[in-house]
């Protein structure tokens, strides 16, 4: 069988950016696991001879110590994507006119340090929403990587509810309109005024990844918590129906949290906020099984940036 067409991205969320100071022992821009995270995340890369994805956070790029590492990816061939400008969760309750100044304000921070502007936007937890359709194509946005077409939708948007007690309103919110979670699980363009619909007038839209049939995830924090068993008899199912794959991944993925040095910076359980396995899982644990999957993955698939996969979706 020849190889289909497939693709790594990540999202570069600091603590920062994810907590706002909720639940962190230390707040501020203090922290090393940007210049930790994405060094291990290129070398990690770079048996496999892999260009990713990186949607990355607006206000990130404001952070001195971050400049020497983003311009390092970026050197390195990786493609940089618009993540928003806070990290405002909560992105598709916003009122449009503050929904385009989180899209802007990443664009502008981006082209200060790299002297370019993104032309792939991830909305944070994925939680996007028809109206910012328009905004994206009248800003020159060549796709969007926002949809996760998961059957578990309903029981993720629960699940962040129910973890995220000290945050508010929008905060509280995460996956985007529910209606896309039948959205198409393989690359498209949308149609102008719904982004879950194929059509001719809209902006391409590479969803991440989800099983086909049963539409579970496949991405990396999933494979944290199920192990290898899952993620190969999933691997097997997306290769029989010929899906292409994006395989996500996030900057804590590559950063270990156990280190004494972020001993007072990573949020606990009962801060009432979500912590996800991957702070609390040792870095060479977390290798291992990305490795061993990693492996399987480029056996079967061949990897682009998600900006040169938008080029082919017609």
């Amino acid at each position: 069988m020849p190889a289909l067409p497939g693709a790594i991205s990540s999202d570069i969320d600091t603590l920062h950016s994810l907590y706002k100071g909720h639940g962190l022992r230390r707040d501020g821009y203090t922290y090393a696991e940007m210049a930790i995270g994405l060094e291990n995340f290129s070398r990690f890369l770079e048996p496999y001879g892999v260009k990713a994805t990186l949607f990355m956070v607006g206000h990130d790029f404001l952070q001195p110590q971050n400049h020497a590492p983003i311009r390092a990816v970026a050197d390195e061939g990786h493609e940089i994507a618009n993540h928003s400008m806070t990290h405002a969760q909560g992105f598709r309750l916003l009122p449009p006119a503050e929904m385009e100044r989180e899209v802007a304000g990443m664009e502008e921070a981006c082209e200060a340090l790299l002297g370019r502007r993104p032309t792939g936007f991830r909305s944070p937890g994925w939680n996007i929403g028809d109206q910012a359709i328009e905004i994206l194509m009248r800003r020159g946005y060549a796709y969007d990587s926002s949809v996760h077409p998961t059957s578990l939708m309903p029981l993720f948007k629960l699940l962040h509810w129910r973890n995220t007690t000290q945050r508010t309103g929008g905060d509280r919110t995460a996956m985007g309109q529910l209606d896309y979670m039948c959205a198409p699980i393989s690359p498209y363009r949308s149609s102008r005024a719904h982004l879950r619909q194929r059509g001719a007038d809209g902006i391409v839209e590479l969803p991440v990844t989800v099983v086909p049939v049963i539409r579970l995830p496949f991405w990396a924090t999933f494979l944290l918590a199920t192990g290898l068993g899952p993620f190969t008899a999933s691997l097997a199912l997306l290769r029989s129906f010929g899906v292409p794959v994006q395989f996500q991944f996030h900057l804590s993925d590559f950063v270990d949290f156990n280190h004494p040095e972020f001993a007072d910076q990573v949020p606990r359980p009962g801060d009432g906020v979500y912590v996800p396995q991957a702070l609390w899982t040792p870095l060479e644990a977390k290798r291992e099984i990305f490795t061993r999957a990693m492996d399987r993955l480029a056996e079967h698939y061949t990897f682009t940036t998600l900006a040169q996969w938008a080029e082919g979706v017609a």
